[in-house]
């Protein structure tokens, strides 16, 4: 007698709890819900399918499709972006293969690498300077408030707002001398960092630390009072931002998140370099960061000018170049000397722009093909030896 193939949302369940082996809970947690929607769809216009088996790519995972773009929020009410619907049909399709060895599997191609949308490219999303100016000027003024202090402190160190609200009592760190650093806690990449501070930053800390003494107050452990939990510091955070960009004269809706962005990239400008960008962000990838920093118009033109004027492609000179004449000429020595004259005359073309350019780029050329010429009769009179 032939075997009764199990129902598609046990199968479905039981690959989920497998995946749960290795993945962190939070991913897997994302997983149940694609598993919930994906049932919600088929029982609501395809209720005769019960096993993997019988799903087909038309009308089955297209309509899932249209199902997926139809969705505007989310169960929270939040917008769906491009890239939610993308990680819907990668985390189904990574389902629909572990159902390989199912008694009734899937067919092959259900989800194909082509429905994939790509990402929406909404990032980097830094305040302009005016606002940035605007926004950091009124939260300097408020100094005693909780939040507003909290809310300077996340832009001048770039932490993420769930890591801001789950600082503990003593994450400002002496290392030595004058060098200070905040303790980012365990945050989205479960990973904790050191970012350096200036003292401004710590005058922050120690204001903040004074204020979670007064009701209601903070955990002992904690630096900031979450005697609602932590969701609703979360929330009081970012309606605090609202508002105060809103007293600030901020016409633009603004996030925390928003405050990440342009820290990085101030710290970009103000000479940081990528890798030392990505530690002080907790990011593990540099494309990551590179979508966090913002390049515009003029800081193209600042490191056009800082290029021109100092041009760091050019080879050193070579010692030869400059050093009295050898006892011993060979054609090493003629070729090292003729080489040194060319980034001489490239350099004074670079440092000494004049009408005469022209004139200048000829004999420059010139010169490369004396070297030329010379080295492949060199390379001949050695073939022949």
């Amino acid at each position: 007698m032939k075997r009764t193939s199990p129902d598609l949302e046990p199968a479905l369940q039981a690959r989920v709890q497998l995946l749960a082996t290795t993945l962190r809970p939070s991913t897997v947690k994302l997983y149940r819900h694609t598993v919930r929607l994906f049932l919600l769809y088929l029982t609501q216009s395809f209720p005769e399918v019960h096993r993997p088996g019988q799903l087909r790519r038309d009308p089955h995972l297209l309509g899932w499709f249209e199902f997926l773009w139809k969705q505007r929020v989310n169960y929270t009410g939040k917008e769906w972006h491009t890239a939610t619907r993308a990680e819907h049909l990668l985390r189904l399709r990574k389902l629909l293969d572990l159902l390989c060895d199912h008694p009734a599997p899937p067919r092959l191609g259900l989800i194909r690498c082509d429905d994939i949308p790509r990402r929406e490219d909404v990032l980097p999303r830094p305040l302009t300077a005016d606002d940035d100016v605007r926004l950091r000027t009124e939260l300097r003024q408020r100094t005693d408030e909780l939040l507003a202090n909290v809310l300077l402190l996340t832009r001048l160190t770039g932490m993420r707002i769930g890591e801001t609200a789950d600082l503990s009592a003593d994450c400002l760190k002496h290392l030595q001398g004058e060098q200070w650093a905040l303790h980012v806690p365990l945050g989205k990449m479960h990973n904790d960092r050191l970012v350096p501070v200036d003292e401004e930053v710590r005058t922050i800390i120690a204001r903040l630390q004074y204020l979670r003494t007064l009701p209601p107050a903070a955990p002992p452990d904690l630096l900031l009072p979450r005697p609602s939990g932590r969701t609703v510091l979360v929330t009081e955070i970012r309606k605090a931002l609202h508002d105060i960009a809103a007293q600030a004269g901020i016409k633009a809706h603004i996030v925390p998140h928003q405050l990440r962005h342009t820290y990085a990239t101030s710290m970009l400008r103000a000479g940081v370099s990528l890798p030392a960008l990505m530690k002080l962000l907790g990011h593990r990838s540099a494309n990551m960061t590179l979508r966090y920093i913002e390049v515009n118009q003029q800081d193209l033109q600042r490191e056009f000018q800082r290029a021109h004027l100092t041009p760091r492609h050019l080879v050193p000179l070579l010692p030869s170049a400059v050093s009295p004449d050898p006892d011993i000429v060979d054609a090493l020595t003629i070729g090292q000397r003729l080489s040194g004259v060319i980034r001489l005359l490239d350099c004074y073309r670079q440092q000494n722009p004049a009408p005469n350019d022209k004139a200048i780029e000829l004999l420059h050329r010139r010169l490369i093909r004396i070297r030329t010429r010379f080295e492949n009769l060199t390379k001949s009179t050695n073939l022949e030896k």
